[in-house]
């Protein structure tokens, strides 16, 4: 029994000791984490900062960067939480510093690879560096980065994110763009073969891939579709930021209806044609005005079928309502049709494709167009005592109904002035007659059109006015 009992005390001396051991390491483990949460940098008013899904964040006022118990880092700044991803990078225009927060590999020549984390300051983008974030993630650092083709033409600094057919979106504080294309960025200091993740100093080659991996699976047949299969030679890249292609022609003489809505296709010039061999982008052409009609001519490249749709947002000045139109990618135009006069449209032009499970919206441009004016003239034919005859004239471009006449009489005499004002007066192509009284050699007399209407909406901004003296 004896025995039986120092067994049992030894068991529960066991059992207390591994509960005590156990709940020592939870609490380490507590702590750890909560030592990862005092991770917290300050970020100056008017750095610029990237989220997650490479939004830019312009900072009006103090901002702090902190990490979650993850290790991924987020900007809270203006009552809200951003969350930035594994690293982040704030740049700050006017001094050109950029600080990175994280874990970054820098590469220079001759292969020699440095570790930074935490916070690491580049006093300004004269500093040529090049890093690699993570798996097909880079950052490039110089005062001028291109091209090789010179599509590409910018500043400072380019994220360089791929996926995993070796194409790359590029993006920093002046461009956000998507290309599909081989493409070489060079700097000052070195070359970086995006596709081919191989980076050049010099006669030094170095392959990217070899550090720390690559899931890169590109090959040259990834960027050149099949010509036998007929599907596009182009290549997406989604344009930079504002680039709407105001003053392009399109030279379009189709008649052929495209099939969905106002759209029409066919354009009989070669001009897009020209311009998606020489761009190879997704992009818009030309975007042109009538009185009551915008014309839009776009060029959509999507030969592997990524993008789930591409449509633009319409929004007229003044309204908060935001219209939604889906644009057919077998057509080339669209025109927006039965909109008001000298009114200004603001049009966004975007696509949805689905990367990694997720849905995400890319705008590749944006672009402000007002519409025509269309004319209206008054004029006084003749005069009588007590009446005024005149006519009003249009160009027949837009339906004009109707409108106020202010008559304005200033005496010669006495310098006062007196108003007559006559509501909804018709507009059409008849003599009409005003009746006035008290009216002497020498005043100035103003006939003028003003709340010019399209049946009961006002068309802001036109008016029509003759003055003469009696």
């Amino acid at each position: 029994m004896r025995k039986y009992d120092i067994k049992n005390k030894r068991n529960i001396g066991i059992i207390i000791g591994i509960s005590i051991i156990i709940i020592i390491m939870f609490f380490l483990v507590i702590k750890f984490f909560l030592s990862l949460n005092k991770e917290e940098y300050i970020v100056s008013k008017g750095n610029i900062v990237f989220d997650k899904d490479k939004t830019t964040i312009k900072l009006n006022s103090e901002g702090k960067i902190k990490t979650k118990w993850k290790g991924e880092y987020y900007l809270t700044y203006d009552g809200k939480d951003y969350e930035l991803g594994n690293t982040a990078l704030a740049f700050n225009e006017e001094t050109t510093e950029i600080k990175l927060y994280g874990r970054y590999y820098e590469i220079s020549s001759g292969s020699e690879i440095n570790i930074t984390s935490n916070e690491t300051t580049i006093k300004n983008s004269l500093l040529t560096k090049f890093y690699k974030l993570a798996d097909r993630k880079y950052l490039i650092i110089d005062k001028e980065i291109k091209s090789a083709d010179n599509l590409l033409s910018t500043t400072d600094f380019l994220l360089v994110e791929l996926d995993k057919a070796g194409n790359a979106t590029l993006t920093n504080h002046k461009v956000n763009l998507k290309t599909f294309s081989e493409t070489q960025i060079i700097t000052s200091n070195y070359t970086f073969d995006i596709a081919t993740e191989i980076l050049t100093y010099g006669s030094d080659k170095i392959d990217l891939k070899k550090i720390i991996g690559s899931s890169n699976n590109y090959t040259k047949e990834d960027l050149i579709p099949d010509e036998s299969k007929n599907i596009n030679d182009n290549v997406t890249n989604i344009g930079t930021n504002g680039n709407n292609g105001n003053n392009t022609t399109g030279g379009n003489d189709g008649n052929n209806t495209g099939g969905n809505g106002n759209t029409t296709g066919g354009n009989g010039g070669t001009t897009i044609e020209e311009i998606k061999k020489a761009t190879k982008q997704t992009s818009v052409v030309s975007v042109t005005s009538t009185v009551n009609k915008i014309i839009i001519d776009y060029v959509i490249y999507d030969p592997y079928k990524e993008y789930t749709s591409v449509y633009m947002e319409v929004q007229k000045e003044d309204s908060d309502k935001v219209e939604v139109i889906y644009l057919n990618a077998n057509n080339t135009r669209y025109e927006l049709k039965d909109i008001l006069p000298n009114t200004k449209y603001n049009l966004k032009f975007k696509y949805t494709a689905t990367e990694e499970g997720q849905t995400i919206i890319k705008e590749f441009s944006n672009t402000t167009i007002s519409t025509q004016k269309p004319k209206l003239s008054l004029k006084v034919t003749r005069t009588r005592a007590g009446e005024i005859t005149y006519v009003i004239t249009t160009d027949n471009s837009y339906k004009l109904t109707k409108a106020d006449l202010v008559v304005t009489i200033k005496d010669s005499k006495t310098g006062e002035t007196r108003k007559k004002t006559i509501s909804d007066v018709s507009i059409d192509s008849k003599e009409k007659i005003v009746k006035l009284d008290k009216m002497t050699d020498g005043d100035i007399i103003e006939l003028k059109l003003i709340n010019v209407k399209s049946e009961d909406t006002i068309i802001k901004g036109i008016t029509a006015s003759d003055k003469f003296i009696y």
